[in-house]
């Protein structure tokens, strides 16, 4: 009894500790797995923030290489050389290659040396004014030294000629004869001589004065405070706003010539058009500055600017003859049939949608425009796309080259030579055949590209660019005499942009259209070889023959390049006479 006793009180208190561990590993493992939760939970919150890190560093890295490429690109704007002039390579003896095309379309040298040493290339000045200036020893004659003796003189002089500049502000007195009758016939009883064709009546400048105006001013592309800084360093002190009167009395004399190349540049069958955008500071509306745009058509002969507070289509409608309401080009003014026109352009949307819409209307883009994004590719990213963009740079090179040969050839089998047509027509087939194979392998090359997986984004969007324009880019098959590039308009708005730069811009709207004015009549003399300060100063004479009114009829159509006649182009194209 004693022993049985004993056993049960132990047995009791061993089954309440294996109670107490049993619990408290209850506890323990509810613990655990409260603390797997949580840790599950933390593990998951933190996936996802990884997935987000992960997100924003690629868009991050994506970010970072678009703003490289922009960077790129503008630093190649603003500090590089142009990519559309390239050096010639070195030949294989060393020696440069002098034939080599300097430009995407042949500009080189000739092999003319130039620079330092290059004498025999000096031009010929002999047609300039010769001024003689004696120097001679003080007091004349030269002495010896040790005894006195005076030199006699060697009857000829050393001369050396050189050039010499000078601006000179003078005030010009017109000093008008004047008689007296000395009969006694029934006529007047004094007479007085006539005096110069003043294009301002009472104005202060003379006609060479206002043509010299409009060359600095526009031409030059010097601003309003510029002219009055140098005619003040040259002793006349002239007002600004007595420079901006006289610009805009002399301009509205030079209004029926700016519409007379309006209207001739309306008729052109062929165009390139581009524009710029431009500041005018204190628009009718009271809200300026504004923002406008110069538009520029080139034809033919003719080169006319359009300055327009929008760069809507209206104002390519208006000058390119569509119809705002159809879109479709207006029927020929002298028989009424229908119209064809080729526009050479950029890829903006307004000229994209009216060749869409018009019928007759053809597009020619730029090649020269495309071929920059392949270079603005390879600047943004050297390492990989550096190869890639010069393949296709060479491709384009290659392109270039025969649409000059095709120009060439069609040229010639245009007009051939006695006996020549049949050879004529055979090199224009031959280079036909050359274009078609030279735009065969670039389709190829971009089709094969666009699908190839791991491309860069600089070089997809290149290659997207082209196969978005691509219609308007083989279409140079069809119109071989045309360029391959729009880049007659964009060296016509060079001087505009030059103007804008030095100045900023217009006053006023008045002032903007005047400056277009002024850029439509002195670029449309420009293109016929014409001196710019003669032929404005002839223009301006005429007009004060007619009394200070602007010309009209034969008289303005004789001051048309397209229509005046040989003697008037060769005595425009000279320089103004001395004095």
């Amino acid at each position: 009894m004693t022993v049985t006793a004993g056993v049960v009180p132990d047995s009791e208190g061993a089954e309440a500790s294996l109670r107490d561990v049993l619990a408290a590993a209850l506890d323990a493992n509810r613990e655990m797995a409260r603390l797997a939760a949580e840790l599950r939970e933390e593990n998951g919150r933190l996936r996802e923030e990884n997935a987000r890190l992960r997100a924003e560093g690629a868009e991050q890295a994506a970010e970072l290489e678009r703003l490289r490429a922009d960077l790129a690109v503008l630093q190649r704007m603003v500090f590089g050389r142009s990519s559309e002039r390239a050096r010639p390579e070195p030949s294989a003896d060393g020696g440069g290659d002098a034939g080599q095309d300097r430009d995407l379309r042949g500009s080189g040298t000739g092999g003319k040396k130039r620079g330092p040493g290059a004498r025999a290339g000096r031009r010929d000045y002999s047609h300039l004014p010769r001024v003689e200036v004696v120097w001679d020893f003080e007091g004349g004659g030269y002495c010896c030294p040790e005894c006195g003796t005076p030199f006699t003189g060697l009857g000829s002089d050393h001369v050396a000629e050189q050039l010499d500049w000078l601006v000179i502000v003078r005030v010009r007195a017109d000093c008008r004869r004047r008689y007296r009758r000395a009969c006694s016939c029934r006529v007047p009883a004094t007479a007085t001589a006539p005096g110069p064709p003043k294009a301002i009546g009472k104005g202060l400048f003379t006609n060479a004065f206002i043509a010299m105006l409009f060359t600095e001013r526009f031409v030059a592309g010097r601003s309003m405070n510029s002219l009055v800084t140098g005619l003040a360093r040259q002793g006349a002190d002239v007002a600004p706003g007595t420079l901006a009167g006289a610009c805009a009395q002399a301009g509205a004399l030079l209004a029926p010539l700016e519409d007379a190349i309006t209207a001739r540049s309306r008729r052109s069958w062929h165009l390139h058009a581009d524009e710029t955008t431009w500041r005018v500071f204190a628009p009718s509306d009271g809200d300026g500055p504004a923002r406008w745009w110069l538009w520029v058509f080139l034809g033919a002969d003719t080169a006319c600017f359009v300055m327009d507070a929008t760069r809507s289509g209206a104002v390519l409608a208006r000058h390119a003859g569509i119809d705002e309401k159809t879109g479709q080009l207006t029927p020929d003014d002298d028989d009424g049939g229908p119209r064809r026109l080729v526009i050479s352009s950029d890829f903006y949307a307004v000229y994209q949608s009216a060749g869409k819409k018009a019928g007759g209307l053809v597009n020619l883009y730029c090649w020269a425009h495309i071929r920059r994004y392949f270079v603005r590719a390879g600047d943004a990213n050297p390492a990989q796309l550096g190869y890639w963009t010069a393949a296709w740079l060479e491709l384009i090179r290659d392109l270039y080259a025969t649409h000059a040969q095709l120009m060439t050839a069609w040229a010639q089998a245009a007009a051939p030579a006695p006996r020549e047509a049949a050879a004529a027509a055979a090199r224009l087939e031959e280079a036909g055949a050359a274009w078609d194979e030279a735009i065969t392998v670039i389709d190829e090359a971009r089709k094969k590209q666009m699908t190839a997986p791991g491309l860069q984004e600089p070089a997809k969007k290149a290659l997207a660019t082209l196969d978005r324009e691509w219609d308007g880019l083989t279409a140079h098959r069809d119109y071989p005499m045309i360029g391959l590039d729009n880049n007659p308009a964009e060296r016509a708005l060079r001087r505009p942009v030059v103007t804008r730069k030095n100045a900023y811009g217009s006053r006023n709207e008045d002032a903007a259209r005047l400056a277009a004015r002024i850029w439509t009549v002195t670029a449309t003399a420009q293109m016929a070889g014409l001196n710019v300060l003669t032929y404005l100063t002839a223009y301006l004479d005429e007009c004060g023959r007619n009394h200070g009114k602007p010309l009209a009829g034969p008289d303005l159509e004789r001051f048309l390049p397209s229509h005046a006649g040989p003697g008037d182009l060769r005595a425009w194209a000279q320089p103004p006479p001395p004095g």
